[in-house]
């Protein structure tokens, strides 16, 4: 998306589908706009005294000026002015997609001037996640029916605005926004097309493209590795497990951090069988995967000064003949010993070997693994929040502060000691699920935690919020939302900024 910032008094005439988007607060009594001629300005104002537009949250007005400047003007609502945030300004984003889409508007101006405090790049970001479409297995209908998205914005300021600072932290927010839409896509392709070995194909060419190196490991080479805990929940699918790692790099820099993402490219429970309603929103079980890819992605075209080293356990969890039975024993990478009780709690044994992994080979200052791995986790938090779960108090408080600024929205859970004995087994070190349905998130964070040592880590469950989320514009409530990119970005850079251990 290309981006631009003028200043009011240098707006040269526009051209084409074009749109002027009017921020208007809740309760305003007057529209302000120095780029709108008075007729026009004047039907809006009357529009607004009939009360057939006004400045609500979320609610948007298209009104259609063939002839004048602009093709058409929109308002866009953001409730009361002392409530605006960034949030707010995203969904109503969201809202003004969908109009805009049905108005075939290609270019956006986006009036500043009067409100010199709306957060720019929150607007442009919402944009772009509003304007992902996953259409790639419908037939095209047709030139006249396919989608129009906007794909250039031009903020108008006043005359003492840092132009050049508006616009690259917008762009900023675009490039950021387009990493979600990867991971969405990533997520919402069919199961039969996204295996292991496409998603470790794609970590190859996020390498190619950008400042990364990428290493994957196949079944022998984990095998040699004693990574049973990983490879006994591939045993029952014919696709080849993959360990994924994808490091970034840069010269300047101290501090190591570790991102680790579930990549159960389709789960159908195995032996423990899930029930058949819903099963194909099983695909999305690797959604952790997915951000942790794109998030990887967005940082190398970022450049911040950090390393940082991404891995991906992908495999399947499914049925054959040689798939892993309840009461198997297997042993982890780290020499642990694993009673497998239940095949459909594969998420937390394929992590537990991929970062004791990780945290033996690059000793990173820190670890985040993200997981849809429990549906407890949507029982307790639904779908508006992640669970957030860890060994180190300042890591997890770092990691809530990126999730409120960036919408990516995380709910602190207890990790006690307590919580522990409910995951020993009777005849190996640890059981794969506690002896019962309570804390069942918790009860695998306590599972993970063995597998980390002593390096600060936080377990972040989006079992409720990777897909199917309602009631947010921005995103669809029939598809994948690409949690987690947006605050794995925010962190990374946050690090990078800091370079403290555990901040």
């Amino acid at each position: 998306m290309n981006i631009f910032a003028v200043h009011a008094d240098e707006l040269k005439p526009v051209r084409g589908e074009t749109c002027l988007v009017i921020p208007l607060f809740e309760g305003a009594e007057k529209i302000v706009s120095g780029a709108v001629g008075k007729e026009c300005l004047k039907t809006l104002q009357a529009l607004l005294g009939k009360n057939i537009l006004s400045g609500k949250a979320q609610s948007c007005y298209y009104l259609a000026t063939p002839g004048a400047k602009f093709q058409g003007l929109l308002t866009l609502g953001l409730g009361p002015e002392g409530k605006l945030n960034a949030e707010t300004v995203r969904r109503a984003a969201g809202k003004a997609s969908a109009l805009l889409r049905g108005h075939r508007t290609k270019s956006l101006y986006l009036d500043l001037a009067s409100a010199p405090a709306f957060p720019a790049d929150a607007f442009v970001e919402g944009l772009v996640l509003a304007q992902y479409d996953f259409n790639v297995y419908k037939r095209p209908a047709g030139d006249a029916s396919a989608p129009v998205t906007v794909n250039a914005v031009t903020l108008i300021t006043h005359s003492g605005a840092d132009n050049d600072g508006l616009a690259r932290k917008s762009h900023r927010a675009a490039l950021i926004a387009t990493g979600v839409n990867g991971a969405r896509q990533l997520a919402n392709t069919a199961a039969n097309e996204m295996t292991p070995t496409a998603l470790a194909e794609f970590a190859k060419g996020v390498a190619r493209e950008s400042n990364c190196s990428c290493t994957v490991l196949d079944h022998h080479e984990m095998a040699d590795l004693g990574m049973n805990a990983l490879l006994g929940v591939a045993k029952g699918s014919a696709e080849a497990p993959k360990l994924i790692l994808l490091e970034y790099r840069h010269p300047g820099a101290k501090k190591t951090v570790a991102v680790a993402g579930k990549g159960v490219c389709f789960d159908s429970g195995g032996i423990s069988i899930k029930p058949a309603h819903n099963m194909h929103e099983m695909k999305y079980d690797m959604c952790g995967a997915a951000a942790v890819l794109c998030a990887m992605m967005t940082v190398a075209n970022l450049g911040p000064k950090i390393n940082v080293v991404a891995v991906v356990p992908a495999v399947e969890n499914k049925t054959g003949a040689r798939a892993q039975t309840p009461g198997d024993i297997v042993r982890a990478y780290n020499g642990k010993t694993i009673e497998v009780h239940n095949t459909d709690a594969e998420g937390r044994l394929i992590l537990a070997d991929a970062m004791s992994y990780v945290v033996d080979k690059y000793k990173p200052d820190a670890l985040v693994d993200l997981a849809t791995l429990t549906g407890a986790c949507v029982v307790a938090l639904g779908h508006f929040a992640a669970g957030v779960l860890g060994n180190n108090e300042p890591l997890l408080q770092s990691l809530v502060r990126s999730g409120e600024a960036t919408g990516d929205r995380l709910w602190p859970l207890p990790l006690w000691e307590d919580y522990e004995k409910l995951i020993e087994g009777d005849h190996a070190d640890l059981c794969n699920i506690g002896p019962g349905r309570d804390a069942g998130t918790i009860t695998a964070a306590a599972f993970l935690k063995h597998f980390v040592g002593g390096t600060p880590w936080a377990h972040i469950d989006i079992a409720g919020t990777a897909y199917g989320v309602k009631n947010a514009p921005h995103l669809s409530a029939k598809s994948a939302t690409g949690f987690g990119v947006r605050l794995l970005v925010h962190w990374l850079l946050a690090q990078a900024e800091t370079g403290k251990r555990g901040a």
